[in-house]
């Protein structure tokens, strides 16, 4: 049956132009990516401070990662959807639900080669961070598996979500558009982030699915993010399920969907509220120091921080990279508070002589500060729970600056605009051509 699937899939044209333009869209962010690197490298390479702050992983992983998203959402539904839709609309899905003796099993074999066809996105991110290891840049294997690893999860739940409008849906047509519409609209949902007009739209961001890959892209192990797609997988794999089952009354498919959509909500917000999350980075760079990090857990009282800044202030969504997600990978319990959240933050009565500050409490000690530095608020954690600041040391980044130019360069952009998708329709001309018969 897997194979039946396969030649649905591998042997339509359509499929293989999907995997030429994408790579496409990939191998532009890499270029992109590295050129910035290799320029921000030639100042660099004298200077030891700079040679600090060039992290592969920020410079070329993520920027390349970030086309590999917008083609899993806008370019994989055409594939995976199809499997299935493909069935409905030539009226064959009846036919070989008989053969295989249950519409679900139907579903379950399409699934499965829907993931697997969505997976070969992947290739292209891979073939050019080897390409960027043999030019002389330097990757962590681990940081880039766990980046691969997060969207993998994401093909894979566009996938199912594909499937499911199919299972829905008619045409090969409608299943398509169905699927790019819902797999797009989590990107609406971060438009309230930094604008206070949209504050509304809080609330609703933790479904945005880029703020799940977010942790992945940064080498942490997310368990909260793991719980997220978890939920969704199984509300997405849920309607799908449900959809294919056409026995079923209208009423009693239409109640099933209210249901799992609350029982999915439900799971999906619960875990917005998991912090903890495994720092996999190089040299543990994304954590603060190690001696910090045991003695913040040593401490037994609750420790929370109100942050008095407006959600558009640059101040706070600096904090929020470089301190808070710090303090809570050492400590998933603190709770950050953002009492302007709740606010008209427009309101100039607002701004009064509290804006700005940081309020630290534990147990109940409290302490202030205006300060964004990392250091500057363990201290007071520390303070406010009666310890001293412990070692402040870390192993120092080293830093990897790289310049790529001239005939590498020329190799790159080759490989990157030329190679990659030129393979990809060679390879689908070649499976797809039909053969003349003799």
């Amino acid at each position: 049956m897997l194979r039946r699937e396969f030649a649905i899939a591998f042997r339509a044209r359509v499929t293989w132009l999907v995997f030429a333009f994408a790579a496409v869209l990939i191998g532009h962010g890499f270029v992109l990516a590295v050129d910035l690197y290799s320029a921000a490298s030639r100042s660099a390479l004298e200077n030891v401070l700079m040679r600090r702050e060039l992290d592969p992983l920020a410079g070329v992983v993520r920027p390349t990662f970030g086309g590999a998203q917008l083609a899993a959402a806008m370019l994989v539904p055409i594939v995976a959807a199809r499997l299935l839709a493909v069935e409905k609309e030539r009226n064959t899905f009846g036919a070989l639900a008989l053969a295989l003796g249950s519409p679900v099993r139907v579903l379950l074999w399409k699934l499965a080669a829907a993931c697997l066809v969505a997976s070969v996105i992947l290739v292209a991110p891979i073939a050019l961070f080897g390409l960027f290891a043999v030019l002389g840049g330097h990757l962590d294997p681990l940081e880039v598996g766990i980046g691969l690893f997060g969207h993998l999860l994401h093909l894979g739940l566009v996938a199912v979500i594909s499937v499911a409008a199919a299972a829905w849906t008619r045409t090969v047509a409608q299943a398509t558009t169905l699927a790019i519409i819902v797999s797009l609209a989590s990107w609406a949902l971060e438009a309230g982030e930094g604008f206070a007009a949209l504050a509304w739209l809080g609330p609703l961001e933790a479904a945005a699915v880029s703020r799940q890959l977010a942790p992945f892209e940064h080498a942490l192990l997310s368990v909260g993010a793991l719980g997220w797609f978890a939920a969704a997988l199984t509300g997405a794999l849920s309607l799908a399920l449900l959809g294919a089952r056409l026995d079923l009354h209208a009423c009693t498919r239409a109640g099933g969907v209210v249901l799992i959509a609350l029982v999915a909500t439900a799971a999906i917000g619960a875990t917005t509220g998991i912090h903890r999350a495994y720092d996999w980075t190089e040299l543990r760079r994304a954590s603060l120091p190690p001696a910090a990090v045991s003695e913040l857990r040593g401490i037994e009282a609750p420790i929370e921080i109100a942050v008095w800044l407006d959600r558009e202030d640059s101040r706070r969504r600096q904090l929020e990279r470089d301190t808070l997600s710090k303090l809570q990978l050492a400590r998933p319990d603190i709770r950050i508070v953002t009492p302007l959240d709740d606010k008209d933050s427009g309101d100039p009565a607002v701004h009064d002589d509290a804006y700005g500050r940081l309020v630290i409490r534990v147990g109940d000690q409290s302490r202030e500060t205006r300060s964004t530095s990392r250091r500057e608020i363990t201290l007071l954690i520390f303070e406010a729970a009666g310890r001293p600041l412990p070692d402040w040391s870390q192993p120092p980044y080293p830093g990897y600056p790289v310049v790529i130019a001239g005939g590498r360069a020329t190799l790159l952009r080759s490989v990157a605009y030329g190679l990659l998708p030129g393979a990809f329709l060679v390879l689908g001309f070649t499976l797809t051509r039909r053969r003349r018969i003799s």
